[in-house]
Order: C-alpha cells, then sequence, then structure tokens
C-alpha cells in the first residue's frame, strides 16, 4: 500500500507538471498559416500529453492495491500542486481565495483518508 501512495502521489506531481507546460504552450505564438496546429504540436504541449499518458499507467499500476475512491481523494492534489508550480514557475500572483481553496483540499484529504 505504501507503495501504490507513493505511486499517486508522484502521479499527481507529473500532473501537476503536465499542467504548468500545457499552460506554457499555450502561450506558444507562431505567426502563419500553421498557427493553430503550432499550438498543439509545440515541444512544451507534446511533453505534457507524454507526462499525461505515464500519469494513466502509473495510476493503473496503483490501482492493483490502492481502491480507487484513494486513490481520487489523493489525486485532488493536483490542484494543489499545480498552484505551487504555477507560483514559482510562471510567478502567478495566489490570492487569498487560492490559499483557502487550498486549505479546504488538504482538510478534505485528511478527513476522507482519516476517517
Amino acid at each position: 500500500m505504501i507503495f501504490s501512495l507513493c505511486l499517486v502521489l508522484f502521479a499527481a506531481t507529473l500532473t501537476g507538471i503536465s499542467q504548468v507546460l500545457l499552460k506554457t504552450g499555450s502561450a506558444y505564438n507562431e505567426n502563419g498559416k500553421w498557427k493553430i496546429i503550432a499550438a498543439y504540436l509545440n515541444l512544451p504541449t507534446l511533453l505534457a500529453y507524454g507526462l499525461l499518458v505515464i500519469v494513466t499507467i502509473i495510476s493503473v499500476i496503483a490501482l492493483t492495491e490502492m481502491p480507487l475512491k484513494v486513490l481520487y481523494a489523493i489525486t485532488s492534489l493536483n490542484y494543489v500542486i499545480v498552484l505551487g508550480l504555477s507560483w514559482l514557475f510562471l510567478k502567478e500572483k495566489v490570492n487569498t481565495k487560492m490559499i483557502i481553496g487550498t486549505i479546504f483540499i488538504i482538510s478534505g484529504i485528511l478527513v476522507f483518508n482519516l476517517f
């Protein structure tokens, strides 16, 4: 069970990284007639898609020992991870509502897994 828990936490971190990469890739700007295709086929976006495939495989492996309801509860940490990575790497501002939401998410995970 500990191994599966570590896998799920790793998958949540990879999901957060992929979300930040998708956001970076969506800002990719190219002029010309291939502009729409370039927005979906740039390096950050393709790396993000690849990470999401890896996350899917990791989640399936983790589900061999972990109940689905626990997996979903822990993967909600994605929101917290994306918030932290966006603040750290994309220099996005974090406001009070985001912090309160993060506290609710972490509290919900703790309450769900303790009771």
